[in-house]
């Protein structure tokens, strides 16, 4: 096998594009996780904005990943 003929999807292309989502995610959730708990330390209020912010990194991040794994499993089944 040509050593430049494997494509980003082949050997670790694949694991490399996976983790990236993996990452993407755990980072959305976080930031958004943190930004409703200082919402909440700044408006001295309830915990409504860190369960905000953890939903919305959730659906954010959860939405993205569908979007990334739905492309790249689209770019592997052609060739």
């Amino acid at each position: 096998m040509k050593r430049g003929s494997e494509g980003p999807n082949d050997g670790y292309g694949a694991g490399y594009a996976l983790l990236t989502v993996s990452l993407t995610f755990a980072l959305t959730v976080v930031l958004f996780l943190l930004g409703g708990r200082w919402l909440d330390r700044r408006l001295n209020s309830a915990p409504i904005f860190t369960l905000i912010g953890l939903l919305a990194g959730l659906g954010l991040g959860g939405f993205w990943a569908y979007l990334r794994i739905s492309q790249e499993s689209g770019r592997g089944g052609r060739k």
